[in-house]
């Protein structure tokens, strides 16, 4: 398996560029294509309450304004993307070897439609949200993340806010034996096979089955190193960041940590911490 597609949504966040860098080191890696995404709202979706009230005159001269603001916005962050493209050499929507990259925007449910060009990509960098009233579920950029990892099945490279891109030889893995661990340690083989050192971080109760995924790796020609997580740094998000930087990792790899199936209880515990703590990529499967 390689990484081929990597889309990024990009929503006109002072972030954009940066994340188009981080996936530009993932591309370049793979001679993969950078599938950039614009998604409009609606302009029905924008206040359905409000335009339940007026005459049909002036919803319909709404609903024009709303569309106008909305393109106005789209071109703007496809002039980022241009500007992107041209500083790094790429030609947008043109096929051959090497990096490639191509421009998408439509209208629609910005959630969804991620997912849904999430499900054919190989991967998606996002930029990393931020807490809103102690919730990363109450901003677009959370809910975004959470519709991603929930339904697309693909690996989320979080890029945090600080993050210089350049090309990463260091990672670790946060290993629990879950079924989410399992699938974002299948699905980023491909990055970790090139990685120069690569740690596995577990806790004391995962010592006795560890090996297993020490030979696993193996096989795979990573020579994986063992960290035990320091139950006296704090939480178990706290220790995960704490034996990261004592390892020199500079990318993560766990799944969606949850106490919780349920949609609302997702952004709790090691997740919120990662999401709000981590200065170094972290790649997340649910």
């Amino acid at each position: 398996m390689s990484i081929k597609t990597i889309l990024v949504p990009l929503g006109g966040s002072a972030h954009d560029t940066q994340v188009l860098e981080t996936a530009l080191v993932v591309a370049r890696r793979f001679d993969g294509h950078i599938a950039a995404l614009h998604v409009m709202q609606r302009p029905q979706d924008a206040a359905p309450y409000m335009l339940e009230s007026i005459s049909k005159k002036l919803k319909d001269t709404v609903l024009r304004e709303i569309e106008n603001d909305a393109r106005e916005q789209a071109a703007e962050v496809h002039a980022v993307f241009d500007a992107f493209c041209a500083s790094n050499g790429i030609k947008p929507n043109q096929q051959g070897s090497g990096v490639t990259a191509s421009w998408h925007e439509e209208f629609g449910v910005v959630s969804d439609s991620i997912v849904h060009h999430a499900r054919v990509s190989d991967a998606v960098t996002i930029e990393r949200p931020t807490l809103e009233g102690g919730s990363l579920r109450r901003t677009p950029a959370g809910r975004n993340l959470q519709a991603v990892l929930l339904g697309a099945g693909r690996p989320v490279v979080i890029v945090p806010p600080a993050w210089q891109a350049k090309r990463i030889e260091n990672a670790a893995i946060g290993w629990n034996e879950s079924l989410e661990a399992s699938r974002a340690l299948a699905m980023t083989i491909p990055w970790l096979t090139q990685m120069k050192s690569v740690s596995v971080i577990i806790s004391e109760k995962r010592r006795a089955g560890v090996q297993s995924l020490v030979d696993y790796l193996g096989r795979h020609g990573i020579e994986a190193q063992v960290r035990l997580l320091d139950g006296g740094k704090g939480s178990v998000g706290e220790a995960m960041l704490s034996s990261c930087k004592e390892a020199g990792a500079e990318l993560l790899v766990v799944g969606g940590f949850s106490h919780s199936r349920s949609r609302q209880l997702l952004f709790g515990g090691v997740t919120q911490h990662l999401l709000t703590h981590a200065e170094i990529v972290t790649v997340m499967v649910h």
